[in-house]
């Protein structure tokens, strides 16, 4: 019997069949497919009337959406039309480093002092006028006019933003005291809201120049006349008198 088997099939008779089990993977990996919903065919559009979407591509007939380009125009674009930026010409200009302080005049603080909605015994704050509507909105601080300045009797210690000489004249006339305290937005709103912060943040000091040059003058009772040092690029400034309103008239 072992005579009629061929050298082949000898061989075989003790091997695996590598044959077959190749073609066995070959036709598991034909077989492969994505999970179902794990792959999603994207519409090719524009590939003739056979494809089902062919001709106007899915865009319809004409109109706006069906040009290339943006479909959606931008919220300033008005049909074509001369648009109203264009329209009409600029007008002046807003300034950005211009300040919003509110204005508060010395017979009105008087006003408020006679009717006991502020104690003249303590310090007065921009806490306290807008607390007690002496000022009803505080944007970027409050400037003190010396508007009927004579009506103004009670001596003192207000601190504000910035005030007129006449303002200043006349309280220190009085022996009060007035200060010009820089404020940027955040110690402002700490100022007046403290209520807002779990941690009050530190004073600021002034980056611009003409807030450096304002804070730190003594004829403007700046807050910053002691500390004139820290900031060496300022010019020398003349001589104050000692006291420039004592013979303001009463």
């Amino acid at each position: 019997m072992l005579r009629l088997l061929s050298p082949l099939s000898r061989c075989s008779a003790f091997k695996p069949n590598i044959w077959n089990s190749r073609s066995r993977s070959e036709s598991m990996l034909a077989s492969l497919r994505d999970t179902k919903g794990s792959y999603k065919k994207l519409k090719r559009v524009g590939r003739g009337p056979g494809s089902g979407m062919g001709k106007t591509s899915t865009r319809g007939h004409k109109g706006q959406k069906a040009r290339s380009g943006n479909r959606k125009p931008t919220p300033v674009f008005e049909g074509g039309q001369t648009p109203i930026t264009r329209l009409f010409p600029k007008v002046g200009f807003k300034n950005p480093n211009a300040k919003c302080l509110s204005v508060l005049n010395l017979d009105k603080l008087q006003q408020w002092i006679d009717e006991g909605r502020l104690d003249a015994s303590k310090r007065i704050t921009m806490k306290h006028l807008l607390k007690t509507r002496c000022v009803h909105v505080i944007k970027d601080g409050v400037k003190l006019l010396g508007a009927h300045r004579k009506r103004l009797k009670s001596k003192i210690e207000i601190h504000v933003s910035q005030a007129s000489k006449s303002a200043i004249g006349r309280i220190e006339y009085l022996g009060g005291k007035i200060v010009c305290e820089y404020y940027n937005k955040l110690n402002l709103r700490a100022l007046l809201k403290p209520e807002k912060f779990n941690v009050l943040p530190r004073r600021a000091m002034p980056t611009h120049k003409r807030d450096i040059e304002y804070y730190t003058n003594p004829e403007k009772r700046g807050c910053l006349v002691d500390k004139r040092h820290l900031f060496p690029q300022l010019p020398p400034l003349d001589p104050v008198p000692e006291n420039p309103t004592q013979a303001m008239p009463n």
